[in-house]
């Protein structure tokens, strides 16, 4: 009986030996904490262009180099800036127009680090000033490389965005791109304005800004410049003057000269009598009414006749201080009338076809530009003083550039002009 219960005891007691085991085990198994699905996924990248560094808001606006399209990120104090070598920088340190690649929250969209793209297909080059733009190839050329570009480039001007018609040759910039697509332009220095008042005993002469622009002296002409100081001069024969000024960018310096006192000189009246009708008469390259009585200084003047069917006629007369008559008597050049009219038509296409201005510029005779707005703005083409918009002018063909006055801001546009079938029109009221 006692060896029957020392039996039941042993089992019992293994029993519960094994039960508390399988317990124990089970109990560590139950304690060990087990690796959790990761609740958030690495931290995506994407590489875009600044557009803006909102510190008021503690936000980054991002363009899309390929599409353009924007996002906004925001940024605390836990985001990191590094150069393209990797040293830590300062956020203020960002400007639109930059390349860079970050990593952000995809829940918050908070900007972890933000490094200046070091992507071995992105380029930058710095101080461009041989440049030009084609709008109807949509390329850039820079130096002698060429480039392609699309409405997703980023064009930016003291922080702003504009539009890539209006760079100008005058400017100076930093052109940023990817293999070989324009991605980022920034107006590094920008273009103003330079126009004359009380110029009227300079007409005709020339004006020197900075030894960098020489342009014959118009009335109500319009220079483009390089933002920055330079010392403006005017020559026209004995009259000298000069002024410093100061370019701003987008901005019109009138430089006012009426403070030139004329000189006075002794005059004489005289009557030129030319044998040949509608003669043109030039005194000093100026052309004057030949059946007039004209009014010139004392001294020797330049006089060229010219007159269809006419040998030109070229002499140095000398005007005295006193009323005279010069007889100016051109020679026939041996061809008739008859014979200058009978032109072939063909001739005479191919004669207006090939005329020019003064730069060389071939002067369309087929097709007019007109500007027709904004309404009122006053229109300059190439710096020449076109009229009030709406104006049509005569087309001169290549790369040439439209200022428009208007409101008192002043903003300048590069077209390329070629003929074709259809006249030209540009309205720039929401430009």
């Amino acid at each position: 009986m006692k060896k029957k219960y020392f039996l039941v005891s042993v089992v019992l007691i293994m029993t519960g030996l094994i039960f508390t085991a399988c317990a124990s085990v089970s109990s560590t198994h139950s304690n060990k904490k087990i690796p959790e699905e990761t609740t958030s996924a690495k931290s995506p990248q994407e590489m875009g262009v600044i557009i803006n560094v909102d510190d008021e808001n503690s936000n980054i606006t991002l363009g899309n180099i390929e599409g353009g399209d924007k996002t906004i990120y925001a940024y605390n104090s836990g985001t990191t800036v590094y150069t393209k070598s990797g040293n830590v920088m300062s956020l203020s340190g960002l400007e639109a127009g930059d390349i860079v690649d970050i990593s952000y929250n995809p829940k918050s969209y908070v900007v972890e680090k933000i490094r200046i793209s070091d992507d071995k297909d992105i380029w930058e080059n710095t101080k461009v000033t041989s440049f030009s733009v084609d709008d109807s190839t949509r390329s850039m050329k820079i130096g002698q490389s060429l480039y392609s570009y699309t409405d997703s480039t980023f064009v930016f001007s003291n922080g702003e965005r504009i539009d890539i018609s209006e760079l100008n040759s005058q400017d100076r910039l930093i052109v940023r791109g990817y293999k070989t697509k324009v991605v980022s332009i920034v107006v590094d220095k920008g273009h103003g304005y330079i126009s004359l008042t009380g110029e009227q005993l300079f007409v005709g002469g020339y004006i020197d800004v900075g030894g960098k622009i020489v342009k014959v002296i118009e009335d109500e002409m319009l220079i483009i410049v390089q933002e920055g100081s330079y010392k403006v001069e005017v020559r026209n024969g004995a009259y000298i003057a000069d002024k410093q000024v100061q370019v701003t960018r987008d901005r019109n310096t009138v430089v006012d000269f009426s403070d030139v006192a004329p000189i006075v000189t002794s005059t004489g009246s005289v009557k030129f009598n030319i044998n040949a009708d509608d003669a043109d008469l030039y005194v000093d390259g100026i052309k004057k009414n030949a059946s007039e009585v004209l009014t010139l200084t004392a001294g020797n003047h330049k006089v060229k006749v010219t007159a269809e069917g006419y040998y030109e006629y070229s002499d140095t007369v000398e005007i005295e201080s006193k009323y005279q008559i010069i007889d100016i008597i051109l020679k026939k050049d041996g061809e008739s009338e008859t014979q200058t009219e009978s032109r072939t038509e063909t001739e005479t296409e191919s004669v207006q076809e090939t005329q020019t201005n003064s730069s060389g510029d071939v002067i369309s005779q087929i097709n007019d530009v007109t500007v027709s707005g904004p309404e009122g703005a006053y229109v300059y083409f190439d710096g020449k003083y076109m009229g009030i918009a709406p104006v049509t002018f005569d087309m001169v063909t290549g790369s040439h550039v439209i200022s428009i006055l208007y409101n008192s801001e002043i903003k300048s546009y590069s077209v390329n002009l070629a003929e074709g079938g259809d006249d030209v029109t540009y309205d720039f009221t929401d430009k």
